[in-house]
């Protein structure tokens, strides 16, 4: 009786020893950053935070887009204020994946953002066999996504199907209080008719013409003059200046008008979900 007892314990323990090993090692499988096996079938797309952006800029957006059942969030890439690119996550070729950005320095210039997007899509054309992209980009976010495309002909990046930039200001912010209140090499950039900005419209012979791009803007005042609607922040005329860099049978444009549509507010919008859902999966 006892030996039965003991073979029957020992025999427990045996399986509670193999169940944790196999429960670890899923975990560490389901950890581990995958290579896509069916690239061409898929197209990630990539959400760009903006000026003093973080994880919360786009993390309630894809909660949505996810409870909705558009896609998931696959990935997230960490870049630092170095410029070190880290990945965390992988690419299953079965859903409609989604990438965040997050930059370590979210106070950096057009050009050293748009430095960090030609590495972070090295990296995903390389280490994870990702051929094509969708970008999604707010504030800042668009202008840095915008301007990769305008800085994306040396290297081989992953083509980019569709752009999309929400509360972007390709024609500057006219607001003199925020420059004061605000500091970072992004300041410079941010404002009307700077450097950055210029040299992105004198470029525009560089945008693949192949790139359908939409450009979404916010007012909150639309009572005001034509050249004052605006987010809080940015015009309607600045959000909609992507007209300028776009080849016109490519750009497409959306307006929200009311008390939500702040420049924070746009990617807190339901109406802005189903928008970018619309132009990017065609999902009505």
């Amino acid at each position: 009786m006892l030996d039965k007892l003991y073979t029957n314990k020992k025999k427990f323990i045996t399986i509670m020893i193999l169940s944790f090993v196999l429960g670890g090692s899923l975990f560490f499988i389901n950890s581990t950053p995958t290579r896509s096996e069916k690239p061409t079938e898929m197209t990630p797309t990539i959400f760009v935070h903006g000026f003093k952006g973080g994880p919360a800029s786009f993390n309630t957006m894809l909660d949505r887009f996810e409870d909705n059942k558009w896609g998931n969030k696959r990935m997230v890439v960490y870049v630092s204020p170095t410029g070190d690119v880290r990945v965390r996550g992988g690419i299953p070729h079965t859903m409609n994946p989604f990438i965040q950005v997050i930059f370590g320095n979210n106070r950096a210039s057009v050009a050293d953002q748009t430095n960090w997007m030609q590495s972070i899509m090295s990296r995903l054309k390389q280490d994870y066999a990702i051929d094509q992209v969708n970008l999604v980009g707010h504030s800042m976010g668009g202008l840095a996504s915008t301007n990769f495309l305008l800085n994306n002909q040396e290297n081989d990046y992953p083509e980019v199907n569709k752009l999309v930039t929400i509360g972007s200001p390709f024609l500057g912010i006219g607001q003199n209080d925020y420059f004061t209140m605000n500091s970072g090499e992004a300041t410079v950039d941010l404002q009307i008719e700077s450097n950055a900005l210029t040299t992105m419209i004198n470029s525009k012979e560089n945008f693949d013409e192949d790139v359908q791009a939409l450009s979404i803007a916010g007012i909150i005042n639309e009572e005001a003059p034509i050249e004052e609607r605006w987010d809080g922040l940015v015009t309607e005329q600045s959000a909609h200046g992507l007209n300028n860099i776009v080849p016109e049978e490519n750009y497409y444009n959306e307006t929200f008008i009311d008390a939500n549509s702040t420049h924070s507010g746009l990617h807190e919008h339901t109406g802005v979900d189903q928008t970018v859902a619309e132009f990017l999966w065609s999902i009505h």
